[in-house]
C-alpha cells in the first residue's frame, strides 16, 4: 500500500523520508495518510511476534527480531473487580517501547540509515540501543545529565554512546536532532516519529485476538508522549468497528492532559512536571498533546489524575499478585482504582497495559519498600 506522511498542522502531504520526523515547514507532528489498514485474513497466523501484522506496518515484515510482540493478557483483579492485564513489561528490553522501536529501527535499516540518535533518560533509551544492535547501526543517546548512572546502563550494555547533556528536557532533544543531521544518521524520537507510533498499535491489536477477535470496552493506559495511546486509535483504524474507551492515566504531579480536559475550551497548556514516581510520565508539554486529547474524545474515553499515594498503593498490589512492574506501569491500575471510586462503573471485559519492568527501576523500587 502507498502512503505519505501528513502534517497535523498544515496539512502539506511528504515523501516518507528516513531522516523526517516532523513537518519541515510548520514544525507539526506528523501521520502516515492513508491510514493503514487491516484485513483480518491478511494476519500472519503462523508468525508469534508483531510481525504477524505486517500487511498493516510501513515497513512490511522484518528480517531481524528479538521475539517482540504476542505479550500475555492475563486475568486479575483489582478491588474485587475481574479486569485484564496486558504484560507489555515482558518484552526484550523490559517494557513497551519495544513495540515502536523494533519497527522504526527496521525502517530506518531498509532506508539506508547507519546511525540513530535519542533523546531518553530511560526505556526508551534502552529499546532503541537494543534494536540498533540488532540491526547493525550506531546509536547514540543523549540524557540529561542528572540522569542517574543505573537508568542508563541497559543502553551502554547494547553498546550505545551515551552523552549527558546540561539544561532541560528540550536543550536534551535538540543536541539529539542536531547530531541526527549528520550523513548517514537519522533522529529517532518516540514523542515524534510517525513510524513509531505504528509499531505501538500492535499492543491492542493482540489484545483484539486474544479476547476472540472482539474490542475491550475500556484501556487503561499511563500516558506521557502518547504513543501508547495514539497506537490504540491506529488498532482500531486498521480493523474497524467500535473500539474501546481509552483513558490516559497520568500522575497529579504531571497531568497536561487532565488539566486541560477540566477547561471549557480544553485548550492544553505546558505545565511544569512535579515530583512523582512515575518518571516515565513526566512530560509536562508532549509534542502530540492536541492529538492526545482528540483521540481521547474519540474513543469516548478521559485522562484520569492518579494522587502519589494511591499509584504506591497500587504499584505494592500488582506486585502482591505477581506483576513485578515499575510505578509507571502501575497507573493504569491505579487510574482504573481512582475511576471505581469516583463512581464509574466497569462492564467487562476491561483492558490495563502493564508498561514496564521492575527491574528497570532499582531506585524506586527500594523507595516503596522502605515505606512503612
Amino acid at each position: 500500500m502507498e502512503w505519505s506522511y501528513r502534517c497535523t498542522r498544515c496539512a502539506v502531504l511528504l515523501v516518507p523520508e528516513a531522516t523526517t520526523w516532523c513537518c519541515p515547514r510548520c514544525g507539526g507532528v506528523l501521520r502516515i495518510d492513508p491510514p493503514l489498514r487491516l484485513v483480518t485474513d491478511a494476519i500472519d497466523a503462523e508468525e508469534t511476534t508483531l510481525w504477524r501484522y505486517a500487511a498493516a506496518l510501513p515497513v512490511g515484515r522484518s528480517p531481524r527480531t528479538l521475539g517482540e510482540g504476542m505479550t500475555p493478557l492475563v486475568e486479575g483483579e483489582l478491588d474485587g473487580e475481574s479486569v485484564r492485564f496486558k504484560l507489555d513489561f515482558l518484552l526484550p528490553t523490559g517494557s513497551f517501547k519495544d513495540r515502536g522501536a523494533s519497527v522504526l529501527l527496521a525502517f530506518l535499516a531498509a532506508h539506508g540509515v547507519r546511525r540513530v540518535t535519542v533523546d531518553s533518560s530511560g526505556n526508551a533509551a534502552a529499546a532503541f540501543a537494543a534494536y540498533a544492535a540488532l540491526h547493525g547501526l550506531e546509536a547514540s543517546v543523549f540524557a540529561p545529565a542528572g540522569t542517574s548512572p543505573e537508568k542508563i546502563v541497559q543502553a551502554r550494555a547494547y553498546g550505545a554512546e551515551v552523552e549527558f547533556v546540561d539544561g532541560p528536557r528540550e536543550t536534551v532533544a535538540a543536541a539529539a536532532q542536531a547530531a541526527g543531521r549528520a550523513p548517514a544518521t537519522a533522529y529517532a524520537s518516540h514523542n515524534w516519529h510517525p513510524v513509531f507510533v505504528e509499531g505501538t498499535k500492535t499492543w491492542l491489536l493482540e489484545v483484539w485476538e486474544q479476547l476472540g477477535r472482539r474490542w475491550p470496552t475500556a484501556c487503561f493506559m499511563p500516558v506521557g508522549g502518547g504513543s501508547l495511546l495514539l497506537g490504540a486509535h491506529l488498532a482500531v483504524q486498521a480493523l474497524g468497528g467500535n473500539g474501546p474507551a481509552l483513558v490516559a492515566a497520568q500522575p497529579e504531579a504531571c497531568a497536561p492532559l487532565v488539566r486541560a480536559w477540566m477547561r471549557p475550551d480544553q485548550a492544553l497548556e505546558p505545565v511544569e512536571p512535579g515530583a512523582t514516581l512515575a518518571e516515565g510520565t513526566r512530560i509536562g508539554r508532549p509534542p502530540r498533546g492536541e492529538l492526545l486529547l482528540e483521540t481521547l474524545r474519540m474513543s469516548g474515553g478521559w485522562p484520569e489524575a492518579v494522587p502519589e499515594p494511591l499509584l504506591v498503593e497500587t504499584t505494592r498490589l500488582l506486585w502482591r499478585q505477581g506483576l513485578y512492574v515499575e510505578p509507571t506501569a502501575a497507573l493504569g491500575a491505579a487510574a482504573y482504582r481512582a475511576a471505581r471510586r469516583r463512581g464509574w462503573t466497569p462492564v467487562e471485559p476491561v483492558v490495563i497495559v502493564l508498561t514496564g519492568s521492575g527491574l528497570k527501576a532499582a531506585g524506586a523500587v527500594r523507595h516503596i519498600l522502605d515505606q512503612k
